[in-house]
């Protein structure tokens, strides 16, 4: 009986040893996933109404698979939102301004020429969750000219946008200012 017992403690002991060193600790939890694997930028672009009115104002921008894309303000402010599909990645955007026909300089009063751009940045793991903090900044610009100076303004920005900034993505989520030209 003696012989017995003593197997019995001897297992019962085995057991509590073996249960109690299991690896998975479910008190402890995980250690949190700090890899970026993709940044997202919210771009914003916000004019007067003079500008909107006046000229066909086109938006480039980066896409979340890194290739460029075009589209036309439909009104006085533009947003979107893009998450990259992966790092490295360029994320960035810049406005364009066209006179429309048929643009009367000879109305009198002031025409308001002012803009404003905003972007926001972040990135992410591969749960979505925000790894560090959110970078922003804003900018503004323009001018008040009278109507008869609007298209020597037109001119001046033929070939450069009224407004940019892009970044460039490193594998490890640091972003560094970029140049569109």
């Amino acid at each position: 009986m003696k012989k017995n017992l003593m197997t019995l403690a001897a297992v019962l002991c085995c057991t509590a040893l073996f249960t109690s060193c299991g690896k998975n600790n479910p008190d402890q939890p995980e250690a949190p996933d700090t890899t970026p694997v993709s940044a997202v930028m919210t771009y914003k672009f916000t004019v007067t109404e003079d500008l909107f009115n006046a000229f066909t104002l086109t938006v480039e921008y980066y896409d979340a698979a890194g290739a460029l894309k075009t589209e036309t303000m439909t009104s006085a402010e533009w947003t979107k939102t893009i998450k990259s599909n992966k790092l490295p990645a360029t994320l960035g955007g810049r406005v364009t301004i066209k006179l429309k026909d048929g643009f009367d300089p000879t109305k009198e009063g002031v025409f308001s020429a002012k803009h404003l751009y905003h972007y926001e940045y972040y990135v992410v793991n591969k749960n979505n969750e925000k790894l560090g903090s959110t970078v922003s900044s804003s900018s503004n610009g323009g001018v008040d000219m009278a109507y008869n100076k609007v298209p020597d303004y037109a001119e001046r920005y033929l070939d450069k946008p009224i407004m940019k900034f892009l970044f460039d993505f490193a594998a490890d989520g640091t972003a560094k200012s970029g140049n569109w030209e």
